[in-house]
C-alpha cells in the first residue's frame, strides 16, 4: 500500500510538473518577437525555482519524512531551466532577474549557519562538563553530541567529522583507552595490519591522486585542485581512522558489548541481542550477507551473529540495521569465548 501511494505521488508530480512545462514553454513561444518582458522571465523563475522544487517536496520527499530544507539547491537548477526554456534574445534578463530569489536563498544559509553555530557552541559546552567525568575523550564527544542534537544523521555526520578530527590532530598525547573497572577489552591494530593496510591505502591514494590531478588539468585546473582536495580528505580519513584503532579498543562492559571499531563500526549491542559468536583464520561472506552486515573492511577474523535487526554506526557513522558484524581482532578466539562467557552469564 505504501508503495502504491508513493507510486502515485510520483505519478503527480511528473503530471503537475509536465503541465507547468508545457503551459510555460506555449507562453514562452508566444511572446519570442518580445524584446524584452521581465515578467514573463519572473514568471517562469517563479514556476522553476519556487513551485516545482516545493511540489517535489510535497509529493516527494515529504513521504519519504525528508525536510523541506533539502531543496534548498533546486532553485538554481531551476534557474538554468529557465535559461534554456527563454529565446536566445531574454536569456540574458534571467541573470539580472535571479539575484532577489538568491538573497532569500542566502538568507536562509545564512540561517542556518547561524543554526549549526549554535549547534556547535551547545555541544562544546555539554562536552566540557561531559570530558570532566568521563576520561576517554572519544566517548566524551559521542555522548556530547548525541545528547544535543539527538540520534539523527545530521548527529551522525558531524559525529563522524568532530572524532576524525580529534583522533587525526589532537589524540597523539592520548594513551589508549583501558578501563580501569576490570572490564576485558580487545585490541585490533596489532596483528591485524591496521597500520599496513594505512599505508597501502595511503600510497594508492597518492599515486592514483597524481595522476589524476595531472590527466584533469588539461581540462580543468579547478576540477584538477577539487579531487586533490578530496584525495588529502580521503588520506586524513584514513589516519584518522588508523588512529582511533589504537586508541579505542573493543571492549565488555556489564551487559553489552561496546564496539568502537575506528571509524568504522559504532555500536552498543546488548549480550542478550547475540545469537552466536564464532572465530576464524577469515571469513568470506557473500554479497547477500554483506547487505545486512557491518563490516571492518579488512578480513574478519569474528563474526557476530544477532537475534534480530539491530542499529550500528557504519562509514560516517551512517546509522543502519544489521544482523551480522565482521571484524578483525588481534586475539579473535580469546574475544569469542570471553563473549560466550559473559553472555551465557547474562
Amino acid at each position: 500500500m505504501a508503495i502504491q501511494k508513493l507510486q502515485r505521488s510520483y505519478f503527480w508530480f511528473l503530471a503537475l510538473t509536465m503541465l507547468i512545462l508545457l503551459t510555460d514553454t506555449l507562453t514562452v513561444r508566444s511572446f519570442s518577437l518580445a524584446d524584452q518582458d521581465p515578467v514573463l522571465v519572473y514568471a517562469l523563475m517563479f514556476d522553476f525555482m519556487l513551485v516545482i522544487p516545493f511540489l517535489y517536496w510535497l509529493f516527494i520527499l515529504r513521504k519519504k519524512g525528508k525536510s523541506i530544507t533539502k531543496i534548498i539547491p533546486l532553485p538554481l537548477l531551476g534557474a538554468l531551466v529557465v535559461w534554456l526554456v527563454l529565446p536566445v534574445h531574454l536569456r540574458g534578463s534571467v541573470w539580472s532577474a535571479v539575484w532577489p530569489v538568491e538573497l532569500l536563498l542566502l538568507a536562509v544559509e545564512l540561517a542556518f549557519v547561524g543554526y549549526e553555530i549554535r549547534i556547535i557552541y551547545r555541544v562544546v559546552k555539554r562536552f566540557r562538563r561531559i570530558a570532566s567525568q568521563e576520561p576517554n575523550t572519544g566517548e566524551a564527544l559521542r555522548i556530547a553530541v548525541h545528547e544535543e542534537i539527538g540520534q539523527r544523521k545530521l548527529a551522525s555526520l558531524l559525529l563522524h567529522d568532530i572524532s576524525w578530527v580529534y583522533f587525526l590532530f589532537f589524540s597523539w598525547r592520548t594513551k589508549p583507552n583501558i578501563d580501569v573497572d576490570g572490564s576485558p577489552v580487545f585490541t585490533y591494530h596489532k596483528k591485524t595490519n591496521q597500520v599496513l593496510y594505512s599505508a597501502i591505502l595511503t600510497k594508492i591514494i597518492i599515486l592514483e591522486g597524481i595522476a589524476v590531478h595531472l590527466l584533469l588539468q588539461q581540462w580543468s585546473h579547478w576540477a584538477a585542485w577539487v579531487m586533490t582536495i578530496a584525495d588529502i580528505w580521503l588520506l586524513a580519513l584514513v589516519w584518522g581512522d588508523c588512529r582511533a584503532s589504537a586508541l579505542q579498543p573493543v571492549s565488555i562492559k556489564g551487559n553489552y558489548v561496546r564496539l568502537r571499531y575506528g571509524l568504522r563500526i559504532q555500536a552498543d549491542i546488548p549480550l542478550e541481542d547475540i545469537a552466536n559468536v564464532t572465530s576464524a583464520l577469515e571469513f568470506h561472506p557473500d554479497t547477500k550477507e554483506l547487505k545486512n552486515s557491518a563490516t571492518s573492511l579488512i578480513p574478519a577474523n569474528i563474526r557476530i551473529e544477532l537475534k534480530q535487526p539491530t542499529k550500528v554506526e557504519g562509514l560516517l557513522f551512517m546509522p543502519r540495521q544489521v544482523t551480522t558484524i565482521y571484524m578483525a581482532l588481534d586475539e579473535p578466539e580469546a574475544f569469542a569465548q570471553e563473549l560466550r562467557k559473559y553472555a551465557g552469564h547474562n
